[in-house]
């Protein structure tokens, strides 16, 4: 199946033609602030590279957050019309299961840690055997005190994020050496591709992005 992933949760803009597994075109890179303007002609790009039309698409896999409020609404609401248009199939995928699938060869506990504002930290707790990541925790919204003090019962953490320096100068942990931590769009349409196959789909009119509110985050529980 042709898929069109798209990921607006950051500051990059990512948008992933895949055919299958295989990535047939990407683009990804930075563009703060720009993604009313810029999404449209990414996925035009995107298409070209890869020699198809838009009604070539089968389905679309869309990065929900959490994230950047106005990024996600973006990202969100170009699917939900092109969906709506095509009368195709949405897949939801949470952007911080996008990060740490991307931690390929990483073992142990890794924590995404990103920057909510308002002195609190977007965080999602998972275990890695080096090939699969499993998630631990539900989706977060705390201080990062909060979380830090939830993390001590693990020997170590490797922190990825906008947050990691931070969050590993207060505990003996690591920060991952990777170049980007930003979601790829290829890895968002390999998740959607998962759900695909396991009919895990959103109703187009029910799509939105995840927010998070402090009172339904716990760090005990998944």
């Amino acid at each position: 199946m042709k898929m069109l992933a798209i990921d607006t949760s950051t500051d990059y803009l990512s948008v992933a033609v895949m055919d299958g597994e295989r990535v047939a075109s990407r683009i990804h890179r930075k563009a703060p602030r720009s993604h009313s303007s810029l999404l449209m002609p990414a996925i035009d790009s995107a298409l070209k590279k890869a020699r198809l039309k838009i009604f070539d698409i089968g389905g679309f896999a869309v990065s929900v957050g959490p994230g950047s409020f106005t990024g996600l609404r973006i990202g969100v609401a170009t699917v939900k019309g092109l969906a709506f248009a095509m009368k195709k199939r949405v897949v939801a995928v949470p952007t911080m299961d996008v990060i740490a699938a991307a931690s390929v060869g990483i073992h142990g506990i890794i924590c995404i840690v990103l920057d909510a504002r308002k002195d609190k930290v977007y965080a999602c707790i998972y275990c890695s055997d080096g090939k699969r990541v499993k998630r631990l925790s539900r989706y977060l919204l705390l201080p990062l005190k909060e979380l830090l003090e939830g993390l001590k019962k693990y020997k170590d953490v490797k922190f990825i994020g906008d947050f990691a320096e931070r969050a590993a100068s207060k505990l003996p942990c690591s920060i991952v050496p990777v170049s980007s931590w930003h979601p790829k769009p290829e890895v968002v349409g390999r998740l959607g591709l998962e759900r695909f196959r396991k009919k895990r789909f959103v109703k187009v009119e029910n799509l939105e992005p995840l927010y998070l509110y402090s009172r339904e985050c716990d760090i005990t529980g998944k």
